[in-house]
């Protein structure tokens, strides 16, 4: 009884001290309510919708060679369809994949082209990505006549576009984003189905 008469002694003549000990209980109070708030909050749920298809025609690849750690091996779009349910046109050449041979089964996308809609808008893409093979013996196959033959579990070929545009009808773009499910249909041409990620 002696303590507790002395902690109350304390909280009567002294108030600086009690001030700084409710700012303590204020404080794990604080902190134990957010923990359990965090811990009952539901995360969001990804999904996705269908944006497009996006086809390209390329020229033959360029390979620089050996650089920094990896080879470099360009390709230049010649031309390009765009064909969905809210966008639709083509590809301008000029643009092209800048990319790097990573290791002997893997691919690294470094690519940059432009969209012009058939009402007439620009849309600037650049997106990196993965084109992963099981061995190498499948990844020397990705450019010759025998690419479209890889069976798709053996290929894994991922992108992640971002868009720029000016045009008020795909501003939305501007802060989408959006997955690409990659493949080869046919010699120098590649082909993505892209996704906005809702």
């Amino acid at each position: 009884m002696k303590v507790i008469s002395d902690s109350c002694n304390i909280f009567r003549f002294n108030p600086i001290n009690k001030r700084q000990y409710m700012k303590k209980i204020s404080l794990l109070i604080f902190c134990i309510s957010t923990f359990c708030a965090y811990q009952y909050l539901p995360a969001q749920e990804l999904k996705s919708e269908f944006i497009f298809d996006m086809e390209l025609d390329l020229n033959p690849p360029q390979v620089s060679g050996a650089v920094p750690n990896n080879t470099r091996v360009i390709y230049t779009v010649t031309s390009g369809v765009v064909k969905g349910d809210k966008v639709n046109g083509k590809v301008l050449p000029g643009g092209g994949d800048f990319g790097v041979v990573v290791d002997p089964t893997t691919y690294k996308l470094d690519v940059k082209a432009t969209i012009q809609t058939d009402d007439g808008a620009l849309i600037y893409v650049i997106y990196s990505g993965y084109l992963h093979t099981t061995d190498s013996k499948t990844f020397d196959l990705v450019d010759s006549d025998k690419g479209p033959n890889i069976p798709a579990a053996d290929l894994y070929f991922r992108s992640n576009p971002m868009f720029e545009t000016s045009s008020p009808k795909y501003a939305w773009l501007n802060h989408t984003v959006a997955v690409g499910v990659g493949r080869i249909p046919a010699q120098n041409k590649v082909s993505y189905r892209i996704y906005a990620i809702k």
